[in-house]
């Protein structure tokens, strides 16, 4: 495995959950010498990626959040569906989201709260989540080849988020082709309970699903309204695909 490669196994260490990470501790989770973590948190903290808290503990450099931050304001996607999602926000006074598909999780990478009473808050954007415990993350695992679906699925046990979440990969696999079929992914209290969400892709330039955009609600309110907000994130998805292509082929002047 090349250097850069072991450096991103060390920054996938970092998360919400576990923020901090000492040299043994890298050593033990990767499965490397102490010499190896050592020589790699050295190398990633003269890059700025990471920073020395105490001693022998390290947490996320300032450049990891400088990056972070060009990475928001110069992505093209972020800028495409930011305008879309605020219009249907507005319209709806439900939230949306918009998220990625990420070394095999979901990442939420940008939202805006409704403003209807008791809206849903959302999942938190720059946070990775298992992949089958939201719709979206469904949505972009159908949008992948069945038998690599199934091998994401099957590669560690499945977590749940609340008691109505399927962990079966067999059920999942039979849940994302009905999801292939009508571009669709529905969730009823699967990953928060009582609230109600509804996704759908986003394609790029070249036709393929690069995102996926949700509407999420309190389920009262989701069910007694679905079919609007089914027709609602088809037409916000295909909005943000438009705006995409354009920028990617403006228009001659």
């Amino acid at each position: 495995m090349s250097t850069l490669a072991k450096a991103g196994r060390v920054l996938d260490l970092f998360t919400q959950a576990a923020p901090e990470w000492g040299v043994s501790d890298v050593a033990a989770a990767l499965g490397m010498p102490r010499s190896t973590a050592h020589s790699l948190l050295t190398g990633l903290t003269e890059a700025g990626l990471l920073q020395v808290r105490r001693r022998g503990r390290y947490e996320l450099g300032w450049r990891a959040f400088e990056l972070g931050e060009v990475q928001r304001t110069s992505s093209a996607l972020i800028s495409a569906a930011h305008p879309v999602m605020e219009a249907a926000a507005r319209r709806l006074g439900e939230t949306v989201c918009v998220a990625v598909f990420l070394r095999g999780s979901v990442l939420f990478i940008d939202k805006v709260v409704g403003e209807a009473p008791l809206s849903v808050l959302g999942p938190r954007v720059g946070t990775r989540y298992e992949a089958h415990a939201f719709p979206s993350g469904r949505l972009l695992l159908a949008a992948r080849p069945p038998a690599q679906a199934e091998r994401q699925l099957r590669a560690q046990p499945l977590r749940t988020l609340t008691t109505r979440a399927l962990v079966d990969v067999d059920d999942l696999m039979r849940q994302l082709e009905e999801i292939r079929n009508t571009g669709i992914s529905f969730d009823y209290g699967e990953s928060t309970t009582d609230v109600g969400s509804v996704a759908a892709g986003i394609h790029g330039p070249r036709t393929e699903i690069v995102a996926s955009l949700s509407i999420s609600a309190p389920m009262r309110r989701f069910t007694r309204h679905e079919s609007a907000l089914v027709v609602a994130v088809r037409g916000a998805a295909t909005q943000v695909a438009e705006r995409l292509r354009a920028a990617e082929h403006p228009a001659r002047r």
